[in-house]
């Protein structure tokens, strides 16, 4: 059996389409791609592991979040925690499509952004919506230096479907790397209750998105469609996940210390 290699017809008309070939090879290979704000620098606090344990464990990542707002820019991007849990199951329990669970658990991660830029209000931080934080950014920043945001895709209603059941399969983890390659960010720090990804007991310090895709059982620390991500990814080739309830541990990371497991594309 041969195999036949499309062919262009040549017609005027697919020059007024995104079906011309010139047009949908790979841009990268042909110029680089313009980092907005190469000096920013994003960080995850888990909506579950660090904003639903209350002021024990958020108010020292505040106080190093505080003090590293007079480094390079910084934006803060929240997770949903156990609130949007209870919300997604009485959703789905009331037969609710993955698009309208989207726009639930994404309220609850933004309710935890509020909380902590009422933390770091004293120092100009105010939170920003998707529009917000889309556009607007470096003007807020300019003004205080920092930022905080929810991490969930503003996908919402549009919202690709799940590949199995119905909870929405980009959540605050992908929405946060979508953001930070979008601006070309220079870092992008996950901060759990945990030290890093697990192997058998030992934290890895290094590990790739393949490796720990290839095993579907191994419990990890963050989303795998983040690490599906990041395979994709242009600017934002490696991420780092460090455990935010060991003091100082945000200090370092942020200042691009290797203090978690670091995970590259």
């Amino acid at each position: 059996m041969s195999i036949t290699h499309p062919k262009d017809v040549e017609s005027p008309l697919a020059r007024q389409t995104l079906l011309d070939r010139d047009r949908v090879r790979p841009v990268d290979q042909q110029q680089p791609v313009i980092r907005m704000l190469p000096r920013l620098r994003v960080v995850v606090l888990g909506g579950r592991s660090i904003v639903d344990r209350g002021r024990d464990v958020l108010l020292p990542i505040v106080e190093e979040l505080r003090a590293a707002i007079s480094g390079d820019p910084l934006l803060i991007a929240t997770g949903a925690g156990i609130r949007a849990r209870h919300a997604l199951g009485v959703g789905l329990d009331l037969g609710l499509p993955t698009g309208a669970l989207a726009e639930i658990a994404g309220r609850e991660a933004e309710q935890n952004g509020h909380l902590v830029a009422a933390l770091l209000a004293e120092r100009g931080v105010a939170y920003l919506g998707h529009d917000s934080v889309a556009h607007q950014l470096p003007v807020h920043l300019a003004a205080s230096n920092a930022a905080v945001t929810n991490g969930y895709p503003p996908y919402g209603v549009h919202e690709l479907p799940a590949a199995a059941g119905k909870i929405p399969p980009h959540r605050t983890d992908t929405g946060a790397l979508l953001l930070a390659d979008a601006w070309g960010a220079a870092s992008l720090t996950y901060v759990r209750d945990v030290d890093g990804v697990l192997d058998g007991g030992t934290v890895l310090r290094t590990a790739t998105a393949a490796d720990l895709l290839a095993d579907p059982a191994r419990p990890l620390p963050i989303d795998r469609e983040a690490l599906r991500t990041l395979q994709r990814a242009r600017h934002v080739r490696s991420v780092q996940i460090v455990n935010g309830t060991v003091a100082g541990t945000v200090t370092k990371a942020l200042a691009g210390e290797h203090v978690g497991t670091v995970v590259s594309a």
